[in-house]
């Protein structure tokens, strides 16, 4: 079998692998089964809460009003994944791919995005209240209208993201020389 053959017979393996689930019972089942590619399911309004499901692939998945309380997502990939108006309260996303996510109007209070990337993603009017966002990759993303009280950006690359009338407190804390009133944040 020449090294093209084996790479197609590699690509079609993987493929087959991608299970589209529309339920929170379906996603746990494959889950547990081994199967951590959920690429494109369709999970709105799923409840995940408390949810282990680290390294998961929900990529392009919508998950609109899906509620994530608690849950572990730690180094997963939601590459695209639309996660607006989401209940994502102390969800565990450090080390996830949420680049190009939509992540407006989401509830992230106490969420740990600790090295989190997220590549031009849209978290215009995101609560973040006590979010951890330490070194998180914010480059392009949409903050605007966020409120960021208590968050910890520190040493977050935040390179051309908007965070025009978002909102910050004393204890906001931010990456090196950012200077919130320049990119027309707000005092709550």
């Amino acid at each position: 079998m020449t090294a093209v053959q084996n790479w197609i017979k590699k690509e079609n393996n993987w493929y087959r692998r991608m299970a589209k689930v529309s339920s929170a019972e379906q996603l746990l089942e494959q889950y547990n089964q081994g199967d951590r590619n959920f690429e494109g399911s369709d999970l709105d309004g799923a409840n995940l809460s408390g949810l282990v499901l680290k390294e998961i692939n929900l990529s392009r998945a919508s998950l609109r009003k899906a509620d994530l309380t608690g849950a572990d997502l730690s180094s997963a990939l939601l590459f695209q994944a639309d996660l607006s108006t989401a209940i994502l309260n102390r969800v565990e996303l450090s080390r996830a791919n949420l680049t190009g996510a939509n992540l407006s109007r989401s509830l992230l209070t106490g969420a740990n995005l600790h090295k989190t990337i997220l590549l031009k993603a849209s978290l215009n009017g995101a609560i973040l209240l006590n979010a951890k966002l330490t070194q998180a990759r914010l480059r392009e993303a949409d903050l605007s209208e966020a409120n960021l009280n208590s968050a910890d950006l520190s040493e977050a690359v935040a390179t051309e993201a908007k965070f025009v009338g978002a909102k910050y407190s004393l204890n906001t804390k931010f990456p090196v020389g950012f200077d919130p009133i320049v990119e027309g944040m707000q005092t709550d």
